[in-house]
């Protein structure tokens, strides 16, 4: 059996083998496709869940208790030299840096709401299973790849620069979380006017049961979303002719420890991300236009957006210190969405990306997703 079919099959275990159990009281939060794997066509993760039946505890606001499961392929680009956390963007790197990992993360959850759900509280143990491999192209021996070079020999002997790919590359960590979320945006899909804030945190360490040791950080990710309806034009169905929204989108990202698998390093900012450290600030402003709108969850829409990311402070995973590095992106997308299954998308953006001197390009993206 060829690597590639090997993949394909664990896949299809992982992400649609739990589906049978959707009847028995699961249900599916989010099936996600990957441009970069079988066009987008087939779901590459699934995030599914199980509610136990507990009766709210205050009127009008839900209470849950659950066990979530996010389980699928991701598809990785390594950003930090694994021998030293020295970022590839100012040293450069004579070959790939394109990887996969399979990988589950489950949540025991319990969360609150307050004020008919404007308001939630969450507390959670969470864990995570991942395992890296080489990207689907690799073939093997005399073909190049991350983890492997052309002559069989392994590239890298130390991996203090990328933790979560030590050990066989492969991790289970375990967490203590918690989150706050504050609901103001009354959300039409095509017309939105309010704002939502979220603030999660996360803990994990030698020190927590069943984990092996592979992650030692603390985690502060703060999100905060604001919105308004420029103008519309309603028909008599009470769906849009077309509709104008301005949107922003703005986080504070901040971690502290010694050990941060690349997951929750976050500051991604299409189609590039601020550098990892221990400071990261982005924001993200966009103008889109809607229409017209043929069903509630069929439309057009296309989208001028800005943004920018900032990292400060001390790499992560490295000994490099003081730094205060600026990127910014800017372009137009636009998606035509069907019945929320299918999406077609064009994308193209400009990077103006001064961090350690890389050069300004342009980067754009065509094709489709399909999902549930």
């Amino acid at each position: 059996m060829s690597k590639r079919s090997a993949v394909i099959l664990i896949l299809l275990s992982t992400v649609l083998a739990p589906l049978g159990a959707i009847g028995f009281g699961y249900h599916v939060i989010e099936a996600r496709a990957e441009t970069d794997f079988a066009m987008g066509i087939f779901p590459v993760a699934v995030n599914y869940q199980f509610n136990f039946p507990v009766p709210d505890l205050i009127g009008g606001s839900m209470t849950e208790l659950a066990f979530r499961l996010d389980n699928g392929l991701d598809f990785r680009t390594l950003r930090q030299n694994p021998e030293d956390g020295s970022f590839y963007a100012c040293t450069g790197a004579d070959h790939t840096l394109d990887y996969m990992v399979l990988y589950d993360e489950f949540r025991l959850l319990f969360n609150q709401g307050f004020w008919n759900d404007r308001f939630t509280l969450g507390v959670s143990i969470d864990g995570r299973f991942e395992n890296a491999y080489e990207s689907i192209a690799f073939k093997g021996q005399g073909d190049e790849g991350l983890f492997w070079d052309p002559d069989g020999n392994q590239r890298f002997d130390s991996f203090s620069g990328a933790p979560e790919l030590a050990g066989g590359r492969s991790i289970f960590q375990t967490y203590v979380s918690a989150e706050l979320g504050v609901d103001l945006m009354d959300d039409g899909i095509v017309t939105k006017d309010g704002l939502s804030f979220n603030s999660f945190f996360r803990i994990t360490g030698p020190w927590m049961p069943l984990s092996d040791g592979s992650g030692d950080f603390l985690l502060s990710h703060n999100s905060l979303s604001v919105a308004k309806t420029l103008f519309s034009v309603s028909r008599s169905s009470g769906l849009e002719w077309f509709s104008v929204v301005l949107e922003g989108d703005f986080t504070y990202r901040y971690i502290h420890g010694s050990k941060v698998p690349l997951y929750v390093q976050g500051g991604e900012l299409w189609p590039t991300w601020a550098p990892a450290t221990e400071h990261v600030f982005t924001g993200e402003v966009s103008a889109t236009f809607y229409g017209p709108q043929l069903t509630a969850d069929t439309y057009l829409g296309i989208s001028l957006f800005a943004g920018c990311g900032w990292s400060l402070g001390s790499a992560l995973n490295s000994s490099q210190s003081g730094i205060n590095e600026f990127v910014s992106v800017y372009g137009i997308k636009a998606e035509l969405m069907v019945l929320d299954v299918l999406s077609l998308y064009w994308d193209w953006g400009f990077v103006n990306d001064p961090a350690f001197n890389e050069p300004q390009r342009a980067v754009s993206r065509l094709g489709f997703t399909f999902g549930v």
